[in-house]
């Protein structure tokens, strides 16, 4: 017959890791630097777009970003835009903002909440990416209101 003995061992004390990560101060400021990395970008997220005689503006709740009429060489309706990285801004919470690396090598300003139908907008040397509802209103606008014009000048 054999006698089976227990034995019980206490976990070994916290290393300096171990403390700081399980301090309540350390939690709190986890949960603060959380909270600021999912509230920040609400303002800063693309709200709406303007298409006027001056250009095509990006509204956001705290600021706005305009693409002059100047610029604006081509508008079309893409789909199937393949992002890659967002570089800058926002990149995926509450939508989309500022310059991606996309999936095929180029880089392009982004100012969207959906990828798969998008206005692809060719101004100068840069590559603009917008989603509106509403798109071939959108891209039917800019060439009345942008487009028409430049042509007009030209013509």
């Amino acid at each position: 017959m054999f006698i089976v003995t227990r034995h019980e061992f206490k976990v070994a004390p916290f290393d300096r890791t171990g403390k700081l990560l399980s301090n309540p101060l350390t939690g709190f400021l986890f949960l603060f630097a959380g909270l600021l990395w999912w509230v920040l970008p609400f303002p800063f997220a693309p709200r709406g777009y303007r298409v006027s005689p001056e250009g095509i503006t990006i509204r956001a709740l705290v600021t706005s970003y305009v693409i002059p009429k100047s610029k604006i060489k081509r508008v079309e309706i893409v789909e199937g835009v393949k992002p890659g990285v967002g570089l800058t801004w926002l990149a995926g919470l509450f939508g989309y903002a500022g310059v991606f690396a996309l999936a095929d090598g180029s880089t392009a300003k982004v100012f969207a909440t959906r990828w798969d139908r998008m206005v692809r907008i060719n101004a100068s040397w840069e590559i603009y990416f917008l989603s509106p509802a509403e798109p071939e209103a959108f891209v039917e606008a800019v060439h009345r209101t942008v487009l028409a014009e430049a042509k007009l000048r030209e013509g």
